[in-house]
């Protein structure tokens, strides 16, 4: 994959996320025929297989924050054209799960800001299972609704307790797929899980009994 560099020496715009528009990959197809089996397919082959194993999850999130199927598929090709454009520069990433998931929730805040909106989530019956899954009563949700908001409390966990509690109990994520596309550990997504809860429940002023979750 050529010489291990830091970025610094690259474009900064060049890797910056894109202006929506119609997804360009970097499939086969599109490969100089003579690269083939060369440094260009390789690169081809890695980010389609990447790809793959992210799109379907990419665009439940994206929906889940928009509630608009036509929004996250725009949002989803914005990604994939911004890491198929950079594909080399993120395969020289720390941790490339991490990388695409940033840039991920990068499309979906401009998206959010540029409508005036908040996550759809919350319109949802599946924000009626964060609650049930925080193990809430019906009487103490309501309770929510009326006071801080369970809304209101979500958004104010750190980013990654967010995500991960959006991706487990709205999305039905296992620890192991959370852990996938976040780019972090199982165990690391249950102690995110636990601090979460313990948090929500002191915004809440709700009594939480630690699980055990390990």
């Amino acid at each position: 994959m050529g010489s291990h560099t830091d970025g610094r020496h690259r474009d900064p715009a060049r890797c910056e996320p894109k202006a929506r528009g119609p997804v360009t990959r970097i499939p086969a197809e599109v490969v100089d025929p003579e690269a083939v089996g060369g440094h260009a397919q390789r690169l081809a082959n890695s980010f389609e297989a990447f790809y793959e194993m992210q799109q379907e999850s990419w665009l439940r999130f994206a929906l889940a924050q928009t509630g608009s199927r036509e929004a996250a598929e725009r949002i989803v090709d914005g990604v994939t054209n911004h890491l198929a454009d950079c594909w080399e520069h993120v395969l020289r990433q720390h941790n490339v799960g991490r990388y695409a998931w940033a840039v991920l929730k990068t499309f979906i805040e401009r998206w959010l800001n540029d409508h005036g909106a908040r996550p759809a989530f919350v319109e949802t019956t599946a924000f009626d299972r964060v609650a049930m899954a925080m193990n809430y009563s019906k009487e103490q949700f309501g309770l929510m609704e009326e006071s801080l908001g369970l809304y209101s409390a979500i958004r104010g966990l750190s980013e990654r307790q967010h995500d991960v509690i959006i991706l487990r109990y709205v999305l039905g994520y296992s620890d192991k797929r959370v852990g996938y596309l976040l780019g972090i550990d199982p165990k690391t997504v249950r102690s995110h899980v636990r601090f979460a809860k313990q948090k929500l429940a002191r915004q809440l002023g709700i009594d939480y009994e630690r699980e055990d979750e390990d």
